[in-house]
């Protein structure tokens, strides 16, 4: 690091230690993940003042880029250990590891066991004595070690997760738990408006008012920060896990893998899928047979992976990988409906088309360069600049930034910073 630089980074410590210290008041952070929040999907949405005013008192950006793949297992981990998957080890929404098997189904992918490094930013504050509460985040328990925060919600699947309305009033009762063990992180996890844009559409008004309920949430937040007692101060940092954007025809992996012969175990997800080759297959052949269809995607050999991927040479990482660019998106053969199969969908009908039924109205996983891919971020509350728009920031910065604002120190190790811009400059 040269002198300017090293000055730089010594006066913005320096700063962060002022800011930090200046106020006696004690800080809680309330960190929110909303699943799927696109810059577009707000735009749709019509009126939202909770969060017009976020970004008039707050920082905020559009440009908050996920990790790729940008699906929710890579990017909740991501977000939350300020790492790349070839650190914290979860390679997309499904994956296969030599010794441990297939990831994926539910709650089993909640399990911090899987992740292979890296501390989420509760475990990172529990060792540093500050007390978390975590609603519905993954990772939040473990099969080996049991809750890894004070307080955490049961292990269930997402299907059984509580209400967000619910989640929202538990939150705000224990951001005014003034008792000597309350919470001074707390982290949030919501599914919309993913769950409702996946097979609506970004644009669509079951959308739009999953968005509208999401600024009702940051609203009914802002107003539990607002009236912490004297001696107490809040922040909000609100975030997503990957943006949305509509999709057109699908590619059928099963059926490419029966049109050429290919021996491999797949795992497929939205925009990307990952061929582990059976023994004796050969990855320039299945690179070479499928490179017709370069306008629907492209395919990688591994140690050949582009400089985005982010994911290592591990054992879990493929031995080839398609990712598609969009509109396509790719399925695997054991997502295909029953009746489906029986209509031969794997080995009669064309490797490209577009479902007449039970197809996707939009989804993610491409690479982080696709705007649509990025999601919305904010902060807002004690320690923030006011009306400060970032141009933008990588998910491996939440974690820093959120550790900073509680003035803690990050998890180790960590690939992410701290985002300057997010927070408010001492007075002079």
């Amino acid at each position: 690091m040269n002198f300017i630089a090293r000055a730089t980074m010594l006066a913005f410590c320096a700063s962060a230690l002022i800011t930090f210290g200046a106020s006696a008041a004690e800080r809680t952070v309330v960190v929110v993940m909303f699943d799927g929040f696109s810059p577009a999907e707000l735009d749709n949405a019509g009126s939202t003042p909770n969060f017009s005013r976020l970004e008039r008192e707050g920082a905020w950006s559009r440009h908050l880029v996920p990790a790729f793949p940008t699906l929710s297992m890579t990017n909740h981990t991501t977000f939350e250990t300020g790492c790349w998957p070839e650190h914290h080890g979860i390679m997309s929404n499904t994956f296969y590891d030599p010794m441990k098997g297939r990831f994926g189904g539910d709650p089993g992918i909640q399990d911090a066991d899987w992740r292979t490094g890296c501390e989420t930013i509760w475990e990172a504050a529990e060792r540093q004595g500050v007390h978390a509460a975590v609603l519905n985040f993954v990772g939040r328990w473990s099969t080996t070690r049991g809750k890894l925060a004070s307080i955490i919600t049961p292990r269930e699947s997402y299907r059984d997760e509580p209400d967000p309305d619910e989640e929202t009033a538990q939150a705000i009762s224990l951001l005014h738990d003034n008792g000597p063990s309350h919470p001074r992180l707390i982290a949030l996890y919501y599914p919309i408006p993913d769950d409702i844009a996946h097979y609506n559409g970004v644009a669509a008004p079951a959308t739009a008012a999953a968005v509208r309920h999401c600024d009702t949430i940051v609203g009914r937040l802002m107003a539990a920060i607002a009236s912490l007692p004297p001696g107490r101060e809040g922040t909000l940092v609100v975030g997503t896990d990957h943006g949305m954007m509509d999709v057109g025809p699908m590619v059928n992996l099963g059926r490419l893998m029966d049109m050429y012969d290919i021996h491999a175990t797949q795992a497929t997800d939205g925009a990307s899928a990952y061929l582990y080759l059976d023994k004796g297959e050969s990855a320039q052949r299945v690179e070479q047979a499928l490179s017709g269809y370069r306008a629907a995607f492209d395919v990688y050999e591994k140690g050949h992976f582009p400089a985005y991927a982010h994911l290592g040479n591990g054992p879990r990482v493929p031995d080839v990988m398609l990712v598609t660019k969009p509109p396509y998106w790719i399925v695997g053969p054991e997502v295909i409906p029953f009746w489906a199969k029986l209509l031969g969908v794997n080995v009669l009908w064309p490797p490209i088309f577009t479902p007449f039924a039970g197809g996707l109205e939009a989804t993610h996983g491409y690479p982080p360069a696709v705007t649509a891919m990025h999601g919305i971020f904010f902060a807002w509350g004690a320690g923030v600049a006011k009306g400060r728009e970032i141009p933008r920031l990588d998910m491996i910065d939440i974690h820093p930034t959120v550790m900073a604002l509680l003035g803690l120190k990050p998890g180790q190790p960590v690939d992410g910073h701290a985002v300057e811009n997010v927070f408010a400059r001492p007075a002079k």
